[in-house]
């Protein structure tokens, strides 16, 4: 049940970040093309709703097996060999995630230190407000007058993408240690495109019938 919930959410959150950005991008080009215009928070934001979709996304692709490998030389290998290089595998990309969560931890620390804002998106004052000027700066690093969305809150996803990368491939180190799976389950390009053509073909096929049966109908009713 949790874990159902907790999909839904991933599917959901990635939904809006991607729906975000496209909604914000058209207004943005809306604006410079018709109005001679544009908005400087647009860009930045979209960078950062980008970043948060590929960070917080990556961790559900290993989920879902969006991810692309190369794997024709461990496909060949017996079963045994393929579970020891998986097992392989997923301890490197837990190292990997490892290295980044203390890069990521190191940054974004120094990040607040130096109280580092965002250039042009800043927290409406009305919420601001309502904050003690000291817990702001202290804790947040926000500076009342000039409420400015902080870098390090903003790039945090490195930490919660990473982090969730790290949980995923942990998982999928004991499931393959408990024989529920033989490895990384893998995005199949060349399956998928031969997929798509075959429904086109078959679209294809289907409206060259369905012309051919309203031609002949329409002869039939001359006749």
């Amino acid at each position: 049940m949790i874990n159902r919930l907790y999909t839904h959410f991933e599917e959901g959150l990635l939904n809006l970040l991607i729906t975000s950005m496209t909604a914000l991008v058209f207004v943005e080009v809306i604006a410079r093309f018709f109005f001679n215009t544009g908005f400087l928070w647009i860009q930045e934001l979209t960078l950062t709703l980008s970043a948060w979709f590929v960070l917080f996304g990556m961790s559900y692709g290993v989920k879902v097996g969006a991810h692309i490998g190369v794997d024709a030389f461990v496909t060949k290998l017996p079963k045994q060999g393929r579970k020891i290089a998986a097992l392989m595998a997923t301890t490197i990309c837990i190292g990997y995630c490892l290295m980044f969560l203390k890069g990521s931890w190191d940054y974004l620390s120094k990040m607040h230190e130096i109280g580092i804002p965002m250039e042009d998106i800043d927290f409406p004052h009305l919420l601001v407000n309502q904050l003690d000027p000291d817990f702001a700066w202290e804790t947040l690093r926000i500076d009342i007058e000039e409420p400015a969305v902080p870098l390090w809150l903003s790039q945090s996803i490195l930490l919660f993408g990473f982090g969730l990368l790290l949980f995923r491939f942990i998982e999928l180190f004991i499931a393959i240690a408990r024989n529920k799976t033989l490895g990384f389950t893998l995005a199949d390009e060349a399956k998928e495109s031969m997929q798509l053509a075959q429904e086109i073909n078959n679209d294809i096929q289907d409206a060259n019938v369905e012309q051919e049966i309203n031609s002949n109908n329409h002869k039939d009713d001359k006749s």
